[in-house]
């Protein structure tokens, strides 16, 4: 999948609409998103990045990681999700993950982490492969979840933007 510069901002953007302090990044493919998602939390804010690849979430982000603005986290997100959970009220703004590149499982795992570490009103971003059993999961997922309110859009690329809500 090619990531375009609008879904490489969108975590970005959401975060300012939502005023976040944190933003997860799970498994971009490019580090920009990192430093445009460090730049929409301000000073005050934080960003943390789930890579396999510390390489790919580096680019471009390391003026923020030296800042203490990002904070990469290297190995497989799915395995990493459980170590963010808190038991204060650290929640993130903005959760946003790519598909592209893994199994339905581990999408719907990403989902279902991001509603742990999300609050009502947290902005939940899913980019991916519009073809296949990964994008069919994650978007049958957001569809009957009573705690996501979504809009989709597909094409070669697909992209879903929630907002987590309160309902149960």
């Amino acid at each position: 999948m090619s990531t375009s510069s609008s879904s490489e901002s969108l975590p970005a953007v959401l975060a300012r609409l939502v005023d976040a302090r944190r933003v997860l990044l799970i498994a971009p493919t490019h580090g920009r998103s990192a430093a445009l998602a460090a730049d929409a939390v301000g000073e005050r804010g934080s960003v943390v990045v789930l890579a396999a690849d510390e390489s790919v979430a580096a680019v471009r982000a390391d003026t923020n990681v030296a800042r203490g603005r990002v904070e990469i986290v290297a190995g497989e997100p799915a395995g990493s999700l459980p170590q963010l959970r808190t038991d204060d009220d650290t929640t993130f703004g903005v959760v946003s993950a790519d598909v592209s590149q893994v199994s339905a499982a581990e999408a719907v795992q990403y989902l279902e982490w991001a509603l742990v570490l999300g609050r009502p009103g947290t902005a939940v971003v899913v980019t991916g492969d519009a073809d296949g059993a990964t994008w069919t999961a994650v978007h049958d997922m957001v569809d009957g979840h009573p705690r996501l309110a979504a809009a989709s859009w597909t094409g070669g690329d697909a992209v879903i933007v929630a907002a987590v809500t309160d309902q149960r």
